[in-house]
C-alpha cells in the first residue's frame, strides 16, 4: 500500500513538472497566423509587364491596401551595377478576396531608364490599380493625354519575311495635337535583348505614352522573390519586417506563365483552371489569338526556339491543356505544399518540380545564370532606405496624378474639330509644308515609306516591312480633340538602369528605324 502511494505521488510530481515546462514553452504559432510563402501569384511589374493594346484602365477592388511591409533581402545578391533593388507592393488576389504581398526583386534595369512605380488609387467604386512603367531618364516631364483611339489590325498580314524576324504591333503617336497611327513592322530578333514596343498606360490624370525600349530577356533580368500571404495580425504589428529568402526558379516557368492584361501583370504558377480565363488571367500564348495585348517575352521565346519549328508553340498549348484537364499535374500553390510533395519524390525528379527555392541554394548552384556576392551590413541598411524612397516616389506620383484627375488631360485648352468637311488625317511624313514638331518630348511619327537609297521594304537594323505596310496609314474620319497635353515635371526615380560592363552585355541595339524620325528628316520631308 505504501509503495503504491509513493508511485502515485511520483506520477503527480512528474505530471506537474511537465505542465510547468509546457507553460514556460508555449506551443508554436498556428500556421494560419504565420506568413505563407506562395508558389503562384503576380510577377513584380518592374520585372516584367505585358503590353496592353486595348483596355488600359486598371483593376478595381473593394478594399483599401494595407501599409507597405518592410522587406529584408538576404545576404546574397547578383553581382553587377546593372542590378537595382525594386521593393514589393500589395496585389489583389481574387481567390482570397484580399491582398497578398508581391515581393521585391533584384532587377537588371533597362539601360538609361528609370522605374515609375505603380500604386492603388481610391475611386468611387473602390481601389483601382495604376500601373508602373519604365521611362527614359532624359525625360524630365510626364505628359498626360486623352485616351488614344482603339487599335485595330494589330496582327501581321502574313508570315514573317524570314525566320529571324519578330513582329512589332502598331501604335498611336501624339503628333501636332492629334493621334497618328504608326503601322506595325518586322524587326530582326536579338538573342540578348527584347524589344518592348511603344504603348500607353492609364492614370487618373490621363494616358501616358511609354516609349519603346530594349530590355533584357526574362531569365536574365535578375532575381524574383516569391509572393507572400500575410495574416492581418502579423503585418499590423508596429515595426514589423519580413526577411525574404525564397526565390522563383526561372528555369521551371516555361509552361507556367500567364498574363492579366487589365492588371498589367504577368502571373506564374497554378492558374490552369478555366475559371481564371473568366477573371482575365490567360495563358501567355493566348495573346496571338485575342490581340488585345502584346507579349514581348513570349514573342522573344518563340523566336529563340524558331529552330524547333511549330513544336515549341504547340507544346505550350499541349502542356496547358494537360494541366487544365488533370489537377494532379498542376504545381503546388504554397511553399509548404511544395516541400511536402517534393519530399515524397525521387531525388532525380525534384529539380524539375521546384518552382521556388531558397536563395542560398540558388546562389550556390554552379549553373546559376548570375554570379552572386555578399551584401555588407551597411549596404543592407541602404537597401532599406532605398525601398522607403521608392515607396515615397510612388506616393508622390499618386498625389500629382490625383490632383490633375479632374482636368482630364488638357481640358482647359481643348478645341473640338468636327469630322464633317474635314479631310482624313494621314501620317505627318506624307504631308507637305513646314516641319511639324511633336509635342511633349514624345517620339514623332516614324516614316512609312522606303527611304532614298534603300531597297524597298528594307530599313536599318535589318527591319522589314511589307508593301502593304509601306502605304500611308490614314485615320478614319471621326471626332478629334486637339489640345495641349497636361504636363508634370517629375524627379528621377530612385530605380535607375545603368550601362553594364563585362560579358553579360553584348551591346544594346539601336532603336528600330521605324521608331525613329529625326528633325533633319522632318525638314527634308517638309521641303518635298
Amino acid at each position: 500500500m505504501k509503495t503504491a502511494m509513493m508511485i502515485a505521488l511520483a506520477m503527480v510530481m512528474l505530471t506537474g513538472a511537465s505542465y510547468g515546462e509546457a507553460t514556460e514553452k508555449p506551443p508554436p504559432i498556428p500556421s494560419e497566423e504565420q506568413p505563407e510563402v506562395l508558389t503562384r501569384g503576380p510577377v513584380n511589374e518592374a520585372f516584367a509587364q505585358p503590353v496592353n493594346l486595348e483596355d488600359q484602365t486598371g483593376l478595381v477592388v473593394p478594399k483599401e491596401p494595407p501599409a507597405n511591409i518592410e522587406e529584408v533581402p538576404p545576404a546574397e545578391r547578383p553581382a553587377g551595377d546593372q542590378f537595382v533593388w525594386v521593393p514589393g507592393y500589395w496585389a489583389w488576389d481574387s481567390d482570397r478576396n484580399g491582398y497578398i504581398w508581391v515581393s521585391g526583386c533584384w532587377r537588371a534595369a533597362p539601360p538609361e531608364m528609370h522605374w515609375v512605380p505603380g500604386y492603388w488609387s481610391g475611386t468611387a467604386g473602390g481601389w483601382q490599380w495604376v500601373a508602373g512603367f519604365w521611362e527614359p531618364v532624359s525625360n524630365k516631364e510626364i505628359a498626360y493625354l486623352l485616351a488614344p483611339p482603339v487599335l485595330t489590325d494589330v496582327s501581321p498580314s502574313g508570315p514573317a519575311p524570314s525566320p529571324d524576324q519578330i513582329w512589332v504591333p502598331p501604335a498611336w503617336y501624339w503628333y501636332n495635337g492629334q493621334y497618328v497611327r504608326r503601322p506595325g513592322y518586322w524587326i530582326v530578333g536579338q538573342a540578348d535583348w527584347i524589344w518592348v514596343p511603344s504603348h500607353y498606360v492609364w492614370t487618373p490624370r490621363g494616358y501616358v505614352f511609354v516609349k519603346g525600349h530594349w530590355d533584357y530577356p526574362f531569365r536574365r533580368r535578375g532575381v524574383l522573390f516569391a509572393p507572400v500571404y500575410f495574416p492581418r495580425p502579423i503585418y499590423g504589428r508596429p515595426g514589423f519586417s519580413y526577411p525574404l529568402s525564397i526565390v522563383v526558379d526561372m528555369d521551371n516557368l516555361e509552361f507556367g506563365l500567364f498574363t492579366r492584361p487589365r492588371y498589367s501583370h504577368y502571373y506564374f504558377g497554378d492558374y490552369y483552371d478555366s475559371v481564371y480565363v473568366g477573371m482575365g488571367i490567360f495563358p501567355w500564348f493566348e495573346w496571338g489569338r485575342r490581340h488585345t495585348w502584346y507579349d514581348p517575352i513570349y514573342v522573344h521565346d518563340r523566336w529563340r526556339h524558331r529552330m524547333d519549328g511549330p513544336r515549341w508553340e504547340a507544346r505550350q498549348r499541349q502542356e496547358y491543356d494537360r494541366r487544365r484537364a488533370d489537377k494532379s499535374l498542376r504545381p503546388p500553390r504554397t511553399y509548404r505544399e511544395m516541400e511536402r510533395r517534393v519530399s515524397k519524390m525521387p531525388a532525380s525528379q525534384r529539380r524539375n518540380f521546384e518552382i521556388v527555392a531558397p536563395m542560398k541554394r540558388v546562389a550556390a548552384r554552379k549553373t546559376s545564370t548570375f554570379k552572386f556576392e555578399q551584401i555588407k551590413p551597411e549596404a543592407r541598411q541602404q537597401i532599406s532606405r532605398h525601398s522607403r524612397d521608392v515607396h515615397k516616389f510612388g506616393e508622390e506620383r499618386s498625389r500629382w496624378e490625383s490632383q490633375g484627375a479632374g482636368r482630364k488631360a488638357g481640358q482647359p485648352v481643348m478645341e473640338r474639330v468636327p469630322s464633317a468637311g474635314r479631310k482624313e488625317m494621314t501620317s505627318p511624313v506624307e504631308r507637305k509644308g513646314p516641319e511639324m514638331k511633336p509635342l511633349e518630348r514624345m517620339e514623332s511619327a516614324p516614316p512609312e515609306r522606303a527611304r532614298h537609297g534603300e531597297a524597298p521594304g528594307r530599313g536599318r537594323e535589318g527591319s522589314t516591312t511589307s508593301p502593304e505596310q509601306q502605304k500611308p496609314t490614314k485615320v478614319s474620319p471621326r471626332e478629334v480633340e486637339l489640345y495641349q497635353s497636361d504636363k508634370v515635371r517629375v524627379p528621377t526615380s530612385p530605380v535607375v538602369g545603368k550601362q553594364e560592363g563585362g560579358s553579360f552585355r553584348k551591346g544594346m541595339p539601336s532603336r528600330p528605324a521605324q521608331e525613329q524620325k529625326t528633325r533633319s528628316q522632318g525638314k527634308a520631308k517638309g521641303k518635298e
